[in-house]
């Protein structure tokens, strides 16, 4: 089942300028990770909000793993598993179009 993963309440410097450092590390536009439907990334009442639908939890929880904490860890210095945690809810998907 589809399931949408909305982050937020990031720890430290997250926002535009972290986002995009990662981004650029992980090159996600030209090499999308296994099981992602739909990601969007931007402010949501001043605070920096990713909103991701997944094919499941285990293709998001790998990714993270695999791919997202190396990139924070290698643009930021920081280790993103052992710190902080920005606040993450799950929620399944009842329906999506992708045109």
């Amino acid at each position: 089942m589809a399931v949408a993963i909305r982050t937020t309440d990031f720890p430290g410097p997250a926002g535009p300028d972290m986002y995009d450092g990662v981004s650029a590390e992980m090159d996600v536009a030209n090499d999308p990770p296994e099981g992602l439907i739909f990601h969007w990334a931007g402010e949501v009442d001043g605070k920096w909000t990713i909103t991701d639908v997944w094919e499941s939890s285990e293709a998001h929880d790998r990714f993270r793993n695999e791919r997202l904490f190396p990139a924070i860890q290698k643009v930021s210095g920081m280790d993103p598993a052992s710190g902080p945690q920005p606040t993450t809810t799950e929620h399944p998907v009842h329906n999506y179009v992708k045109p």
